[in-house]
């Protein structure tokens, strides 16, 4: 048998291309949030036959089936040695899950709104960065924090004098999502993403089962895909996310969450057919500008040599 041939010099430079572009955070909070968006959108959908407490309650159980899987496929450990750091998550994380699925299944309001609303939880992880976690925050991730802020404010619809109750509750959900991202940056690398996905999703999951338990209708067939795809896409997110804060800062992911804002609109716009009005365009401009403050580092210069 020929010995096997060795990969051409183009595709090795791929493979090394893409292996130095997932070693960064910030290429997993964008896969996370484009995830985001679309579990957002699936939960819409199918907010047509349940409660949006009830398809969060499908979302987060099978997202622990699926980090479970994924956990035995690569061989990783579910096992939490943090159990302190790792509870807290859970449990800042089962609060923001269950604004935003209660939010999200109401049709008072626009699910890019929810999007945007939810992005006051990235400035809250900056502002509060320092003193929970003792990062410094620098005038640059000061800067893009209130650039997202602006962006977020452009955004939003009158909503607060058609569905103020929602746009609350939804504030209040991205607060906790501020909780729990710090909480997440403080477990690090220590613990797998398996195992901290596994741990939150478990958690949210038998938590919303509870809370659904009194309006519990059986899922029609229209209501299955939606379910699914929320199901997976909210799975694979968390496993990006979790990734994602143990690999870089929390202050400088935090304003590129943002750009879950613009995903979200887009794909509301493709499956609705609501294309975005000028102030909107605006708001997306100002939130792709504060993720590029926020993560533009300046290059470091090399150290000089013995002697130089």
């Amino acid at each position: 048998m020929p010995p096997a041939q060795a990969p051409s010099a183009p595709a090795a430079e791929r493979a090394d291309l893409v292996r130095g572009v997932l070693a960064h955070g910030i290429a997993w909070i964008l896969v996370s949030e484009f995830l985001f968006a679309v579990m957002r959108v699936a939960t819409r959908l199918g907010a047509a036959d349940l409660s949006g407490i009830e398809i969060g309650a499908v979302r987060f159980l099978g997202g622990a089936v699926v980090a479970f899987a994924i956990a035995r496929s690569r061989g990783a450990s579910l096992r939490v040695v943090d159990q302190k750091n790792a509870w807290l998550r859970s449990l800042f994380g089962t609060a923001n899950a269950a604004a935003v699925f209660y939010v999200l299944g109401s049709e008072r309001i626009a699910v890019g709104d929810v999007a945007t609303l939810s992005g006051v939880g990235p400035l809250f992880v900056a502002l509060l960065s320092f003193p929970v976690l003792r990062e410094r925050v620098s005038r640059r991730v000061a800067l893009g924090a209130v650039v997202g802020f602006v962006g977020v404010a452009v955004l939003v619809k009158p909503v607060f004098r058609l569905a103020g109750d929602l746009a609350s509750l939804a504030v209040a959900g991205a607060f906790f999502y501020a909780l729990a991202m710090l909480r997440l940056r403080k477990l690090g690398p220590r613990e797998s993403s398996e195992a901290i996905a596994f741990h939150m999703s478990l958690v949210a999951g038998v938590t919303l089962s509870l809370l659904a338990l009194p309006h519990f209708r059986v899922p029609s067939r229209g209501a299955l895909l939606p379910l699914a795809v929320s199901v997976a896409a909210g799975g694979l997110a968390q496993l990006a996310m979790s990734r994602a804060y143990a690999l870089d800062r929390a202050a400088r992911l935090s304003a590129l969450a943002y750009a879950g804002v613009v995903f979200t609109y887009a794909l509301e716009s493709l499956v609705w057919g609501r294309s975005p009005d000028l102030r909107q365009w605006l708001g997306a401009g100002l939130v792709c500008l504060s993720g590029a403050v926020v993560s533009w580092r300046r290059p470091v210069p090399a150290a000089p040599a013995p002697g130089a």
